[in-house]
């Protein structure tokens, strides 16, 4: 639980990195800079401790797609920015693809019997 409750913070510090962001590009440079500096810093930080645990794909997948859909949101909200149908259509799109592959219930290997069949390949062809 702890590793996806740091894949959360990662998310949020990110959102709140590129809001800063927007803030220094448009009213306040220096706190936008130091907003953004912190939570980006923040977000690494909580992200390299979720992939501990998490599938780097998994995670990063979440990290970006979640992030990609509160910073629109961020976006709508706090900028009065407007996203088009198309845009929106792809926002869904993504999340569609986010949903895919973090509750995939695939097919899993067993990586030692499938570390197993591979040395017994290699001490096979050692041997011929």
């Amino acid at each position: 639980m702890y590793y996806w409750f740091m894949l959360a913070l990662a998310v949020f510090a990110e959102v709140l990195s590129t809001i800063g962001m927007k803030y220094a590009a448009t009213s306040s440079p220096f706190l936008g800079y130091i907003l953004m500096a912190i939570m980006i810093s923040f977000s690494f930080y909580a992200f390299s401790r979720a992939v501990v645990r998490i599938p780097l794909a998994i995670s990063y997948a979440i990290w970006e797609g979640l992030g990609l859909l509160l910073i629109g949101v961020a976006g709508v909200v706090l900028f009065g920015e407007h996203l088009s149908q198309g845009e929106l259509s792809a926002i869904a799109l993504m999340l569609t693809g986010l949903l895919l592959v973090t509750f995939d219930k695939g097919k899993k290997v067993d990586s030692k019997k499938e570390s197993t069949r591979s040395n017994k390949k290699s001490l096979n062809e050692v041997s011929s």
